[in-house]
């Protein structure tokens, strides 16, 4: 079975290499792996372009610089095969990573998305945490569907079928690095069925030069909770005003929500460079301004460290 695997690249060259050799060292060879390089200013497209002289699987495409979400719709335009498997460029793919998805979607012919479970690695390639996401039955994914909650999956260790994603219209540029989220509401949605692979197939690096949180995070569940309404969604400016017109004590409690998620997310980062310092005062911030989501979070990397 041919298959596309799609890696959107910016100012990647840190980890582009390991990132190219870890698809090429994968034990299903079948493949055409497509490198869309977003307008680097390092030296990103001459290293991806002089891997593609070497191994003829390897398509390179260049491109002024557009952001994730319009990268990741031209990778798919150019992706020659109905299973797309995303790859970012400093993350790792176990080497079985191909075959076990493969064998997955073959056991799930109903999917549209297939994704796994992940390590998360520091720059240094340490494993400093383990994300085993509780989607991995149609009833978990339902469950959460139903309580407006919206799904996550791990982005670069997932497969896409093109058809499917096409269908509802592919990424929007509007989420930046939350339009992973949105894409897949918006195919639940359509009735698309995603599940997650209870098996760790990827290394997703977190570093300095990690995506941070856009104000997308914002807006995502708005979006979302309005569509599934029958209304219209939101642009920022006039999720803005929306926001103004809610009650004082309302709209207090949505930034304490948002800003805790923002301090954990820095505090991931933190963690990972070993920036201990920082990461204390961080991390307690989440935990004052919203308890009930940061204690959990911090509870689950830690037993990583117990195991």
């Amino acid at each position: 079975m041919p298959i596309s695997v799609v890696m959107p690249a910016y100012n990647a060259a840190a980890f582009l290499p390991q990132a190219i050799e870890s698809v090429l060292a994968q034990t299903w060879r079948d493949f055409e792996l497509i490198i869309v390089d977003d307008g680097s200013t390092d030296e990103t497209l001459a290293i991806a372009e002089r891997y593609a002289a070497q191994d003829a699987r390897i398509r390179v495409y260049t491109q002024p610089n557009a952001g994730v979400a319009p990268t990741l719709n031209r990778g798919l335009d150019l992706a020659g095969s109905e299973w797309v498997f995303l790859m970012h460029a400093d993350d790792l793919m176990h080497p079985n990573r191909l075959e076990r998805q493969l064998a997955f979607i073959a056991e799930h012919p109903e999917l549209a998305v297939a994704s796994s479970w992940v390590e998360h690695i520091n720059s240094k390639g340490e494993t400093i945490a383990r994300d085993r996401s509780p989607l991995v039955t149609h009833e978990a994914v339902e469950k959460q569907y139903r309580a407006n909650s919206p799904i996550g999956i791990s982005h670069p260790a997932a497969a896409l079928r093109k058809s499917a994603v096409l269908a509802v219209g592919g990424y929007r540029a509007q989420f930046r690095v939350n339009e992973d989220i949105d894409l897949w509401n918006r195919l639940l949605e359509k009735g698309c069925k995603i599940l997650v692979q209870p098996e760790c197939l990827l290394k997703y690096r977190i570093h300095g030069g990690s995506a941070s949180i856009a104000r997308a995070r914002f807006i995502r569940k708005d979006c979302m909770v309005r569509r599934r309404r029958g209304e219209q969604e939101l642009g920022w400016e006039e999720y803005l005003r929306y926001r103004r017109t809610l009650p004082w004590l309302k709209r207090l409690n949505t930034e304490r929500r948002d800003i805790a998620k923002i301090l954990y997310k820095a505090a991931v980062f933190q963690f990972a460079e070993g920036k201990y310092h920082q990461l204390i005062p961080t991390a307690m911030g989440a935990v004052l301004l919203q308890p009930g989501y940061a204690i959990p979070q911090i509870v689950s990397k830690l037993s990583f460290f117990h195991q």
